[in-house]
């Protein structure tokens, strides 16, 4: 008892110190940058129409000829982040490299936030990926841009990042913008682990009918976007009528090959 209750004095005092010391973390200046970053989606929106950038090579871009009426795969990165975008990018280049479509079929625009940045960082990420993947990622775009320009694309598609320039880094969310052929944002995949199930599910959903194999047509019908998980997830009902569908037509072409046999 002696013990517990010199004990009780310090046990008052520690979290008193932590319940005083909550609110100071809570409002910090990085808690506070923290809390402005997010992925606000903003599906049907369109592409800022005059939105151009410059490629790796200094040529300047616009993200509506860049498409060409392909679906458009768009991050917005850090090209000097550590961690997350590389993360992201890894990822996205080996779901990508797992696609049953050639890479013709799309494109994938990879923006820099960072306005001071000009075409060389473009240059220096592509080379960094084509080494850790073995070789050049096919119908990737390194873009750079002015900060209104970067920031007009970033409000379009609901990317909320900000900079900290007392470490000078870039705070931002990580994510994958999938733009139908049209320029409108048509879905988004949130999930770095779950990325390579969800990408052909979404190409093809954006495609309109122009891209996948009929199987992948049949699939997209028995799965729908689920914004608040940001995955591409099995939708019941269209799945009973995907199978109504199928049991109508086998039944049709049973009774048919029946009356076929039955005639003389």
């Amino acid at each position: 008892m002696r013990v517990l209750r010199s004990l009780s004095p310090l046990v008052f005092l520690l979290a008193l110190t932590a319940a005083q010391a909550e609110p100071r973390a809570a409002d910090s200046p990085q808690q506070r940058i923290l809390d402005q970053v997010a992925f606000d989606q903003r599906i049907g929106q369109s592409l800022p129409p005059s939105a151009a950038f410059r490629d790796a090579q200094g040529r300047v871009v616009e993200l509506a000829r860049l498409a060409d009426g392909r679906p458009l795969l768009l991050v917005l990165a850090w090209f000097d982040c550590p961690h997350l975008c590389p993360t992201l990018l890894d990822q996205l280049a080996a779901a990508t490299a797992a696609l049953p479509f050639p890479a013709t079929d799309y494109r994938v625009a990879v923006v820099n936030i960072d306005p001071r940045a000009g075409a060389p960082s473009g240059a220096a990420l592509a080379r960094r990926l084509a080494r850790r993947h073995g070789e050049p990622l096919s119908g990737w775009y390194f873009l750079s841009g002015s900060a209104g320009g970067i920031r007009a694309l970033a409000d379009a598609v609901g990317f909320r990042y900000v900079y900290d320039a007392e470490r000078d880094t870039y705070a931002h969310p990580a994510g994958l913008v999938v733009v139908a052929p049209g320029g409108t944002v048509n879905s988004y995949l949130l999930r770095l682990d779950a990325l390579a199930p969800d990408l052909r599910l979404a190409l093809v959903d954006a495609g309109r009918g122009r891209l996948g194999s009929p199987v992948d047509q049949l699939l997209l019908r028995c799965y729908q976007f689920d914004p608040h998980s940001g995955r591409y997830t099995l939708a019941v009902t269209r799945l009973l009528q995907v199978f109504g569908s199928l049991f109508v037509l086998g039944l049709a072409a049973y009774l048919l090959g029946l009356k076929r046999r039955r005639s003389p």
